[in-house]
């Protein structure tokens, strides 16, 4: 089934050399129609090897030279490692007259070969995800700040290791970013599942007993402007969990959608992956879906979390990847783009088809009617281990097309890192 939606893609970059993955994706600079475009090379998973951008003044149009920049986003001291890439972009709050950004920041103490496999071999933290806000009124000088549900140390440059500081706050960021019509910001953390017990008051060891060490719930933040401190004061919202049972995963890559109702709305990764060294409980035959909760009292509160459904009452079974929403400035409705596959999914995949459906503004519920299909494999030329999931969105100021960004992983039959960029453009009603 298809929507009104139409589609058409470019190749933007072939894959620059055997098992090499490129990826692009593009934001807008301020409140205007500049752009900055950013370029990675990578062959490992979670890790940039390269990275580079370039800037348009007019729309994409032409662009400047690219510009190496991957020493201002990794460094390494001794067997410590620091993923932290600054923002060039982020979303412009016309209240406040500032763009505002949220990304987050990784720390491999023993480097992140040896960080990913304990996590991955031995059910172990081997690296310490942090969230931070960014503010910047001109898109050059741009201020961090920490993203903080419970006390602990602040970052500090000559200690990366600092246990105040690792220990505590530990946040995955979350997909996105939303500003409110009254300046506010609304967002998603994967904050560690032992914190989020502790605060509610429940006994980890009952709520998410197999490895909460190393995965989350789920923590939304409202933030308000304080001018006179040039930071955004931050109130968390109540925690959510969700049993090890249902996710064993936990609560990862949350979306949260503000919709017209007055719903404040969150998708987010699940997974029924089973691992021996995790030590995970989920059960063979366990669903793999997309999850979904919702608060009526602007995101200060949660519902316990459900299989996220279709507005005819059908559930959505997606593997364990991320997701992504927009609000189309061209029709005002919101858009979810991801993984709908059927109830076949285990884990990580399949990660194909790709879809993007109209999100229903008084239940949060995916309209049927809307479903459109963006990708999909073809099976006569590409892998099974395709994963169409590693995308980006935006919204033309100029035109109100939808941009995707994305980049095939795993196409290729014979070099799963040997993978293209695209970008597809999609016309909505």
């Amino acid at each position: 089934m298809s929507g009104s939606a139409k589609i058409s893609r470019e190749v933007v970059e072939k894959a620059p050399a055997p098992s090499l993955c490129v990826s692009h994706s593009q934001a807008y600079v301020g409140r205007g129609v500049a752009r900055v475009e950013k370029r990675i090379v990578t062959r490992e998973s979670d890790f940039d090897n390269e990275l580079y951008e370039r800037f348009s003044d007019d729309n994409g149009r032409t662009w400047g030279a690219w510009k190496d920049i991957y020493k201002a986003t990794y460094a390494a001291r001794g067997t410590a490692e620091l993923l932290w890439p600054s923002p060039s972009a982020g979303t412009w709050n016309p209240v406040h007259g500032h763009a505002v950004a949220l990304n987050m920041q990784r720390i491999f103490p023993e480097g992140h070969e040896e960080g990913y496999r304990l996590f991955w071999k031995e059910g172990r933290r081997g690296f310490y995800d942090h969230t931070f806000l960014w503010v910047s009124e001109d898109s050059l000088h741009w201020t961090p700040q920490l993203v903080r549900y419970e006390n602990g140390e602040e970052f500090h440059a000559d200690d990366w290791c600092e246990k105040g500081y690792l220990e505590n706050n530990g946040a995955y960021a979350g997909c996105n970013l939303e500003v409110l019509p009254n300046g506010d910001v609304l967002f998603a953390v994967s904050a560690r599942m032992t914190s989020c017990c502790r605060i509610l008051g429940v006994d980890v060891r009952d709520a998410f007993p197999s490895c909460p060490q190393i995965m989350g719930g789920l923590i939304v933040f409202r933030g308000s402007w304080d001018r006179a401190r040039g930071l955004y004061s931050l109130v968390p919202s109540r925690p959510a969990v969700i049993s090890d049972l249902e996710s064993s995963r936990g609560i990862d890559e949350p979306v949260v959608l503000p919709l017209a109702s007055g719903l404040v709305a969150v998708v987010f990764r699940g997974s029924n992956m089973m691992s021996k060294e995790q030590g995970t409980r989920i059960r063979k035959g366990t669903p793999s879906y997309k999850w979904f909760l919702f608060s009526e009292d602007g995101g200060r509160t949660f519902t316990k979390p459900v299989p996220w459904h279709w507005d005819d009452g059908e559930v959505l079974y997606s593997p364990a990847s991320i997701s992504g929403w927009l609000r189309s400035s061209r029709n005002g409705r919101g858009y979810w783009f991801g993984n709908a596959t059927g109830p076949e999914a285990y884990a990580n995949a399949p990660r194909y088809p790709l879809i993007m459906a109209e999100v229903e503004e008084e239940t949060g519920f995916l309209v049927k009617g809307s479903r459109t299909i963006v990708e999909d494999r073809d099976p006569a030329t590409e892998s099974e281990k395709l994963q169409l999931s590693n995308f980006t969105l935006l919204d033309d100021r100029e035109t109100g097309r939808i941009e995707l960004s994305m980049t095939k992983l795993g196409a290729n039959r014979d070099d799963f890192w040997r993978s293209d960029a695209y970008r597809y453009c999609i016309e909505v009603s």
